[in-house]
């Protein structure tokens, strides 16, 4: 698995494109994401575990807050 940065949103999966969980704040974990549909080849920007675990920490990463709204997408 690896972490995978769109939007301001963290999701996880086996490839970029190809996410299938979404970090839900309001949570605490990591939850289906919905739409997991296969992604353009460029969708998303993967990223470390030490930034993923800021994302979920609440903490902005290079790419801003995580947005409850872009996991939607």
């Amino acid at each position: 698995m690896i972490y995978i940065e769109n939007e301001g949103a963290l999701f996880r999966g086996p490839a970029r494109g190809v996410p299938r969980e979404v970090w839900s704040p309001k949570d605490g974990r990591f939850v289906p994401y919905m739409d997991s549909a296969p992604k353009p080849i460029d969708w998303g920007n993967e990223i470390s575990e030490d930034e993923a675990r800021e994302m979920m920490s609440g903490g902005a990463c290079s790419w801003g807050p995580v947005s409850p709204s872009s996991a939607r997408r």
